[in-house]
């Protein structure tokens, strides 16, 4: 459900232009703005409140005469959409701050999958990552992957982490192999496979050093314990 301005929030998102001298702001749903942009959405969903302000701070309403000199028509509507399309967005704390909550989430979700613990090889409880992320700052516009490395260069100094990759030697037997092919497939990269003359079937493949632990699991229970694994830092 789109939000309703409240006048006594402090701090709402809004847009604003500046022309010869004059500011103009109007309240804004961060979303539907940056979609009204592109013409994804109306104007009336981009607004939280249907007035164009000299200042949302103070609540004073740009003046008709104002807005039919410098836009060249008083439909606060048109100049909303113009004031969003061609001036500055300015995100609400309250919206940076669920920004930066859902980073952090792609963030933690990107290390229970490529980093492990340097010292053990094992994965790092969520419950680590989330207190270590709450200490550090994380770019809301950058995507999760562009920023791990940096992310996990910062967390180094609470948390002992690798982005390495694992590679793997396995040899799963005859019963068991057309079966887990696809498994193997999924869960890591093939780097050289073979079908033995026996029907067993040899790999070896590379995966992140994180999801080590998980994978030889499901080969393990998948076989009964019987496959042959062994687990190398790859070169």
């Amino acid at each position: 459900m789109r939000q309703i301005f409240d006048k006594e929030k402090s701090n709402p998102s809004t847009a604003k232009l500046s022309l010869k001298g004059h500011e103009f702001e109007v309240v804004i749903d961060p979303e539907s703005a940056k979609a009204h942009r592109h013409g994804e959405a109306a104007i009336n969903d981009a607004l939280l409140a249907p007035h164009v302000y000299r200042s949302v701070q103070t609540g004073e309403l740009a003046s008709t005469e104002l807005m039919k000199e410098l836009f060249g028509t008083s439909d606060e509507y048109e100049v909303a959409s113009k004031i969003i399309k061609d001036g500055e967005l300015h995100l609400s704390d309250e919206y940076k701050e669920g920004l930066r909550n859902a980073k952090k989430g792609e963030i933690i979700a990107l290390l229970a999958k490529e980093a492990a613990d340097a010292n053990t090889g094992l994965p790092v409880a969520e419950a680590r990552l989330h207190a270590a992320l709450a200490k550090i700052h994380v770019d809301v516009f950058r995507s999760a992957e562009e920023q791990l490395p940096d992310v996990v260069s910062k967390l180094r100094s609470m948390i002992s982490l690798t982005l390495e990759k694992k590679s793997v030697q396995l040899r799963i037997p005859p019963a068991y192999a057309a079966k887990l092919y696809g498994l193997v497939q999924s869960r890591s990269k093939i780097v050289d496979e073979a079908w033995l003359g026996d029907g067993a079937f040899s790999a070896k493949v590379e995966i992140s050093a994180g999801l080590v632990p998980k994978f030889l699991d499901e080969l393990k229970s998948a076989t009964h314990g019987d496959v042959e694994v062994s687990v190398e830092r790859k070169k």
